[in-house]
């Protein structure tokens, strides 16, 4: 099926690649004769024809013109495009090469240089080879298939001049003169990889496949200076800073050392070191003075391993005198042990220089000690101080905070982290918090956990808790929170937080402990002596009309408590996320590890206050609907859930819901239910396993639900304090 005369024939690329098949076939059996014969066929295949076709002879495969011509070509070195001007002109000897841009056409004429190459038809080879170029010399599969055989002729220089490989690396060189280069070969393959790049980058409209890239690779073994564009001079300053502003605080010390023109954009520029951030870096006292002396810019410093780093005062006292615009220190102390890393810190006044005045924003320290290096560097900032972080600090932090005075502070995290011999609370540490509200009077944001909490009553007390904390927004206290077990629940009014403001927008109870619920949402008049004892004050409940989100997982609260703390937020809209537990917390035999469940209660009917229309986010757990009669406590391993789903219709504006029932039979086939859901676009869930967990898998991406497995129940996590940004 050959294209005869100035006829044009359909081109079928099926029958082409069945030709190619069957002469790659034969070539594996060392068939070469007929292999060439197969793949001819299919490179006739093509409709494709020079001009004047019809009148013109066959060009040969081994006229050394067309060697010359190229070879000629390459040898200019201040052409980069020499040989694409000879490719798109005729043979020196007037024969027109056919041009075509057809995949399929210069695929079979690289199969063809393969077959000739394995024939030892070396020179034929690299004269057909040349023809791809002249076929196309936009595209990059001659320019790979010429390069590959003179790689191949460099690698066998040495071979005799009686062989078929010495006779073509003879006819190639003669077009070099009598006095070619000691390693003619090697400077050809870097003449036509240097051009084939030019050609293709410069001229080149379709998009690059894999010819390219191999291209592109060859370029950069060779050291092609086109190849390796430095960005450094290649793009805009503005860009490269833009490039490097991504990279990790380690990966910029590697830039620094590629070449001069890095080291000098990296050292003039301090936007780029504006947040530092240290994993390990390699020897890093030596040359930390000079770093710092050199970017005095830094605003926002973060060592993730001070071990590693070797952390000490002398490095402090060097941080803090040099960088005068540090506005957020995050240290982390990368030890795991049960006691805080303690560094010796004090403030020294060096020789012309006064004592160092920081003002940062955050400070955020973990497994490092409160004491030290903690105390002097909350005393340093603490008129600047707006953010701080306390993760297993240790102990006294009542007495370290209750000595300083945070007037801007607005967020403060407290955590704790209990040993694992003791996780039931025991070893927990005391927290007062009469010194924390004393020294944070404006805290917006307070989470805390793994601490026992209480509110020492002195005579006379230190401050009254009323005038506290009239402008917190966020409260969130943790699972390991606890209630000192000398003051029993029914002691309400010895209350270990403020009264609840107004403005609170987010409450998170994440607890199992009902006292601390109970206790917080509770408030009591201030007790006047002339007139009753304090076991007669009057118990309220906060009004919170701005309430966003309120979990709570102490077990289902009293409906009167709950409507006066929800009710207001869900009437108006307000209340966007509700996560409770159905578990009877006021039962004797409910326990953290087997809470009793509510059979009895039905959330549509029992919590009508809740609805509203603004909610989108419902989350419920330790719940169990279904009773038995025959049953002496009315439930048995059976599940019903259905009340949930009519839950769910309270709630237009519903997208996501978190379903912790517990493990019983038939819960699998309820979570299947919530995935097809019509409102359900989110579902937390952490009893799906195996095959059945697939399954869903499967049903959810039908529905276009994500599902979420997740062991723990709070989805909406308190962000890291180093992602968090920071308020001028």
């Amino acid at each position: 099926m050959a294209a005869s005369g100035g006829s044009s024939v359909p081109l079928n690329e099926t029958e082409i690649m069945m030709a190619l098949n069957k002469g790659r076939d034969l070539m594996e059996n060392k068939e070469y004769s007929k292999a060439l014969r197969a793949i001819m066929d299919a490179v006739n295949m093509c409709p494709c024809s020079p001009s004047g076709a019809g009148t013109q002879a066959r060009h040969g495969k081994d006229k050394s013109c067309h060697i010359q011509q190229c070879v000629t070509a390459l040898k200019k070195e201040d052409h980069p495009d020499a040989l694409y001007q000879v490719a798109k002109c005729p043979c020196a000897c007037g024969y027109s090469w056919p041009a075509c841009p057809r995949l399929s056409h210069a695929s079979a004429l690289d199969t063809l240089v393969e077959c000739l190459d394995k024939a030892e038809q070396h020179l034929s080879a690299f004269s057909t080879a040349l023809s791809v170029i002249r076929l196309d010399p936009t595209s990059a599969i001659g320019y790979c298939r010429t390069a590959k055989m003179l790689q191949n002729m460099h690698k066998n220089s040495s071979a005799s001049s009686d062989t078929a490989m010495g006779r073509a690396q003879a006819a190639i060189i003669k077009g070099y003169g009598s006095h070619p280069p000691a390693h003619p070969f090697r400077q050809l393959l870097g003449r036509l990889v240097e051009s084939g790049l030019h050609s293709t980058t410069q001229y080149r409209h379709r998009p690059r496949d894999t010819y390219d890239v191999v291209l592109q690779r060859m370029a950069h073994s060779l050291k092609i200076k086109q190849a390796r564009r430095d960005p450094a001079t290649a793009f805009p300053r503005e860009v490269f800073t833009m490039i490097l502003a991504y990279l990790t605080s380690s990966d910029l010390n590697r830039c620094i050392l590629v070449n001069k023109q890095w080291n000098q954009a990296l050292e003039r520029d301090d936007t780029i070191w504006a947040n530092l951030e240290y994993l390990r870096p390699g020897n890093p006292g030596r040359f930390l003075g000079r770093f710092v002396q050199r970017h005095r810019g830094i605003k926002s410093l973060i060592i993730r391993n001070g071990s590693a780093f070797q952390l000490t005062g002398a490095k402090l006292n060097t941080i803090l005198h040099g960088l005068r615009h540090l506005r957020r220190l995050v240290l982390r102390s990368g030890v795991v042990s049960q006691q805080p890393q303690k560094v010796e810190f004090s403030v020294e006044a060096r020789p012309g220089a006064p004592v160092p005045r920081t003002a940062l924003r955050q400070l955020s320290l973990f497994s490092y000690d409160v004491e030290a290096p903690g105390k002097t560097l909350i005393e340093l900032n603490m008129n600047s101080l707006l953010v701080l972080d306390l993760v297993d600090t240790g102990t006294p932090l009542s007495r370290v905070l209750g000595a300083i005075k945070l007037p801007r502070l607005v967020r403060l995290r407290i955590v704790e982290t209990p040993s694992r011999s003791m996780p039931h609370g025991f070893d927990l540490e005391w927290l007062e918090m009469e010194p924390i509200a004393v020294a944070a009077p404006n805290l917006k944001e307070l989470q805390l956990d793994g601490l026992i909490v209480g509110w020492t009553f002195d005579s006379p007390p230190l401050a009254d808790k009323y005038t506290f904390w009239q402008s917190l927004e966020v409260l969130v206290l943790g699972p390991l929170l606890h209630f000192p077990p000398e003051f029993p629940s029914p002691f309400l009014h010895l209350r270990f937080f403020p009264p609840l403001p107004s403005s609170l927008r987010r409450l998170e109870i994440l607890g199992p402990t009902p006292d601390i619920a109970h206790n917080l949402l509770y408030t009591t008049d201030p007790p006047d002596p002339a007139s009753a004892p304090p076991q007669e004050e009057r118990r309220l409940t906060p009004h919170l009309p701005n309430l966003e989100v309120f979990r709570c997982f102490a077990g289902l609260l009293d409906p009167p408590l709950l409507e006066s703390i929800i009710g207001p937020a869900a009437k108006s809209g307000t209340l966007k996320v509700l996560d409770l537990s159905a578990s009877d917390s006021r039962s004797s035999t409910a326990t953290m590890a087997s809470p009793t469940i509510q059979s009895d209660f039905l959330p549509a009917r029992d919590l009508p206050f809740a609805a509203s229309d603004g909610l989108h986010t419902l989350g419920l757990r330790d719940f169990n609907f279904h009773r038995d009669p025959a049953s002496r406590f009315g439930a048995s391993s059976r599940f019903d859930g259905q009340p949930f789903l009519d839950w769910l219709e309270c709630f237009p504006a519903l997208h996501t819901v978190a379903a912790y029932p517990g493990d019983w039979d038939g819960v699998d086939a309820f979570l299947m239910r919530l995935i097809i859901h019509p409102r359900v676009k989110v579902l937390y869930q952490r009893n799906l396993r195996g095959a059945v967990r697939d399954e869903a898998l499967a049903l959810a991406k039908k529905h276009g639900v994500k599902l979420v497995h997740r062991e723990e129940n709070v989805f909406e996590e308190w962000p890291l304090t180093e992602d968090w940004v920071m308020r001028e």
